[in-house]
């Protein structure tokens, strides 16, 4: 899908020393300016992806994951992936290894992070990078492990295709998320029928046209949110909502929390 990340900074790796993890559970922390990305990278070691500060996009060859604030994405071990600041954040890598990581689901998911995990990911922020595992600070890793095991998972995903005719019809709507064309007549400029795109759409995203379409909208306006002043009722405009209080109930609906209190959240972190 076309965007606009090729012309961002490109951050380099931070490389583990010998390329081995120096823990079976650690944590890595490190800084994104805005607009900028780090490459395509995969590693034999799960990642829980978490910005205690600022918004991330972490993408996969099977999607992209949105991260607002309280929000992690865990990357299972062998798992591609890049990881991105539209304006920048602070961010930190749990990472846990193959045997250790065997209790968490081995997909790759957007999850909560409670007011529990946090403060554990804030506690481990002050061990040493060589802690002793058989130690106090070995509990508190496999606990943080444990919590995200069991962390509520939320629909932040934005699954990609592959086929070149469903990948222009996605590309139209990421140009113009306002459009409300009906999947038929997108269907004629893709150069394909709308039976066709609808059992693509399932075969290769696992959801429906309609839900991704609004899938899409959630995740331009946490960007937009995150990085512009812009008032609720123009976005819900730009979107192509009929009404403010209709982008709202759906915004709510989907995340737990209005576009308002999302906001005030990011001002607090």
């Amino acid at each position: 899908m076309t965007h606009t990340r090729q012309y961002w900074q490109k951050v380099p790796l931070v490389a583990l020393p010998k390329g081995v993890l120096p823990r079976p559970i650690c944590l890595l922390q490190r800084p994104l300016p805005p607009k900028s990305s780090v490459p395509a990278h995969s590693h034999p070691w799960g990642q829980l992806v978490y910005a205690y500060k600022g918004v991330l996009d972490v993408s996969t060859p099977n999607g992209r994951y949105l991260l607002p604030p309280q929000r992690a994405v865990w990357v299972p071990p062998h798992e591609k992936h890049t990881v991105a600041s539209m304006a920048g954040a602070e961010v930190s890598s749990i990472y846990i290894s193959v045997k250790e990581a065997a209790i968490i689901p081995q997909s790759c998911n957007v999850l909560e992070i409670s007011p529990l995990l946090k403060e554990l990911i804030l506690e481990s922020m002050k061990q040493p990078q060589e802690y002793d595992w058989t130690g106090p600070s070995g509990r508190l890793f496999r606990l943080i492990r444990d919590q995200i095991a069991i962390a509520n998972t939320v629909p932040l995903h934005l699954p990609l295709p592959t086929d070149p005719r469903l990948l222009k019809v996605c590309d139209m709507l990421l140009a113009e998320p306002a459009n409300k064309d009906s999947l038929q007549l997108l269907a004629k400029h893709a150069g394909a029928s709308e039976r066709t795109l609808q059992r693509l759409f399932k075969a290769q995203t696992g959801t429906t046209f309609q839900h991704w379409r609004q899938q899409l909208r959630i995740h331009i306006s946490l960007q937009r949110i995150a990085v512009e002043d812009i008032s609720i009722t123009q976005l819900a405009g730009e979107l192509g909502y009929d009404s403010t209080s209709a982008f709202i109930a759906m915004f709510q609906k989907q995340l737990g929390f209005t576009p308002g209190e999302y906001a005030l959240n990011l001002n607090q972190h």
